[in-house]
């Protein structure tokens, strides 16, 4: 891929001048995220001094979190790597459109308000510590309730965990080199693994009190620095105006992904899915009262809100401007009659290409060795400067070759570079390895060398709040899913006779050998062929948005205990079971199944159930257009639940 030097942004130019030393950040990093590290582990050890033997405390950490700490533990529990990795990566591919995601964070907000009060009442009268205890409860499920409720957990726990040591592996890998990204991803699971299991819940707020806080400063900071880049926001703003693509500007962005229905879907599903997650839902469990949360979701609310505006979007702007993105238009060189492909082009071109396309053109030939394999022509550009005239580019390209085929697929170039019928190909720039390394690649290259060594402190306390916003996500859902697995599977299933103390340490084996199956999908998620194929295995913005349409199937059964009360058992667990099955079914989960088993029923299978997608929606939309009818029906002909524990919930709820 070329570089494309000529168009280089002149704030690029310091890089050149004053060489790959001042780019260097040289050792702070080390001293700060090492600082940082043991400032966690003591603050583990601490939770641990103050902690009392039982469940309650471990995962709850006795029902009396304050509204600081309650509002910062679930605000560092939402918003994870995605704020500064994930949601900068998109920004900088998609462009402004992706500002829109903004919205997402007050009906998460208005979520908490709404639903985490309610949460909170019916966990404080009768003693809940999981989703499952309440659904089962409410219900009078005795397993196939607690059981699918666990299955949820899991699935939405597992990519999320993941998403989070990817990204203290990209994090590593931007800082010291490709060779540091497992070093990276293998520490950042150890510590966050060592510090649950030593302090429990207790040891989980604590930290991310610190990493809440720590997120805020790191998004907030981001984008000032931005401003720091520009010299000021008059030139930003005038940077993004002049210098992006048009594409990069309006709906539905780059790539043609962010149409307005997947915008409202994602801002409304996907926050409110994210807020009914087991994680945020044991939070609800442990906060002080109903006003530390109402308090902590305004709060959460009105900051949150700002980061993003603030932050994030000016990250991924500067970036698109600094290091603008890569294009391409690609073409088949091929011809078919019916079925029989008659001729795939030629094996050179007749007349060499012009030096002035050399660095736009390429010309790749079908191999004879390979039946049915056909030629190709790529066109290539950077930002805004396509190089390519319609008329005559393609008439001097076409003149390279009398080959029909050759002719027919330059004539087609245009529709995705000048035309707009087709999506052009994207690429980050050369100089930054992957989208979500955007923030990383700007603060190393630019700040060091406006700022000097004090630029240098500054990028590397920003790369602390990455490290926070990972941990403080990946320890919340290790945590809950511990306290899933051991009091929803291992109590009902295995041993119904263990003591809390025992059931505490099967929740700590359970955290260790969830961070090692994580830590393995990492590294495996690491081979270019399925980095290649399933883009959400590369984007930690898009592996977060695939998990969430997991967690939100629990919302029609979380809406009926908490506002209606009118399903059933029986409904509530087929609607959950068809609800998940269809979001796997439906999403790229299943193609990776297909994938790995090259069983040829599961990958037509995958083709037929793709083609079933109306629309392009958030992966929820597709388990609950199955799940919330089916939940009705079912519950219609179906025996309601104990009208006693129904006057209980309303009793408790109208307080």
């Amino acid at each position: 891929m070329h570089s494309f030097s000529f168009l280089r942004h002149p704030l690029l130019a310091a890089e050149d001048t004053l060489g790959e030393s001042v780019s260097d950040l040289g050792s702070t990093p080390y001293y700060v995220m090492v600082g940082y590290l043991v400032l966690l582990l003591v603050l583990g050890l601490f939770g641990w001094l103050k902690s009392k033997s039982g469940e309650e405390d471990y995962y709850l950490a006795g029902r009396s979190q304050g509204w600081m700490v309650s509002s910062l533990t679930i605000m560092a529990t939402f918003f994870s790597s995605f704020a500064l990795l994930g949601a900068p990566g998109l920004v900088y591919r998609e462009g402004v459109v992706f500002a829109l995601f903004s919205l997402n964070v007050p009906v998460a907000g208005l979520s908490v308000y709404l639903l985490g009060a309610r949460i909170w009442k019916l966990g404080r009268k009768f003693g809940y510590v999981t989703p499952g205890d309440m659904v089962a409860d409410y219900y009078g499920s005795k397993s196939s309730l607690r059981l699918l409720v666990a299955v949820a957990a899991v699935l939405y726990a597992i990519p999320y965990v993941v998403m989070q040591i990817q990204a203290g592996g990209l994090l590593s890998q931007d800082l010291f080199g490709e060779e540091y990204f497992d070093r990276g991803a293998i520490i950042l699971a150890g510590i966050t693994t060592l510090y649950i299991m030593i302090g429990g819940m207790r040891s989980v707020a604590w930290t991310d009190l610190i990493q809440g806080l720590l997120l805020i400063a790191g998004m907030l900071v981001s984008g000032f620095a931005m401003f720091l880049v520009f010299d000021g926001p008059g030139n930003f703003a005038e940077a993004i105006t002049t210098e992006l693509p048009e594409s990069s500007l309006t709906v539905p962005g780059t790539t043609g992904l962010w149409t307005w229905p997947m915008l409202f879907t994602v801002c409304l599903l996907g926050s409110v899915g994210s807020m009914v997650q087991p994680a945020q839902w044991m939070r609800f469990y442990s906060a002080k009262d109903t006003k530390t949360l109402k308090r902590g979701a305004l709060v959460f609310a009105a900051v949150l809100t700002t980061c993003f505006i603030l932050g994030v979007m000016l990250i991924g702007l500067a970036g698109q401007v600094l290091y603008p993105l890569e294009y391409s238009a690609q073409e088949t060189v091929a011809q078919k009659d019916g079925e029989t492909l008659v001729d795939a082009g030629p094996q050179k071109l007749d007349q060499p290409v012009p030096e002035e396309f050399q660095e736009h053109f390429k010309f790749v030939p079908a191999d004879p060795a390979k039946p049915g394999s056909t030629g190709q022509v790529t066109w290539k550009w950077s930002g805004k400067s396509k190089e390519f005239d319609a008329e005559s580019t393609v008439t001097r390209l076409s003149a390279l070759s009398d080959n029909a085929a050759y002719k027919a697929a330059v004539g087609k170039l245009p529709e995705s570079i000048t035309e707009g019928k087709r999506r052009p190909g994207v690429a980050p720039n050369p100089n930054v390895s992957e989208f979500d390394a955007i923030l990383v690649t700007v603060l190393k290259k630019q700040l060091p060398a406006r700022l000097g060594s004090f630029g240098a402190l500054f990028a590397s306390l920003i790369f602390v709040a990455i490290m926070a916003a990972s941990m403080s996500t990946a320890d919340s859902n290790l945590h809950a899913m511990s306290a899933v697995l051991t009091r929803d599977i291992y109590d009902q299933f295995i041993d119904k006779n263990a003591s809390e103390n025992r059931r505490v340490w099967v929740g700590r084996i359970v955290i260790m050998l969830a961070t090692a199956l994580a830590l393995a999908a990492v590294i495996y998620g690491r081979n270019p062929e399925i980095t290649a194929k399933y883009d959400f295995m590369k984007m930690i913005a898009k592996m977060g948005l695939m998990a969430i349409a997991f967690s939100a199937q629990l919302l029609p059964i979380a809406i009926d205990i908490l506002f209606l009360r009118k399903g059933t058992g029986k409904g509530a667990a087929v609607g959950l079971a068809i609800g998940l099955l269809a979001t796997f079914l439906m999403g790229p989960l299943f193609g990776i199944l297909a994938d790995a088993t090259q069983i040829s029923v599961l990958q037509d299978l995958v083709k037929t159930f793709g083609g079933l997608k109306f629309a392009n929606m958030h992966g929820s939309v597709w388990g609950l257009v199955l799940n919330v009818p089916v939940f009705v029906l079912v519950s219609l002909v179906t025996a309601k639940p104990d009208p006693e524990k129904v006057r209980q919930y309303e009793e408790v709820l109208s307080r």
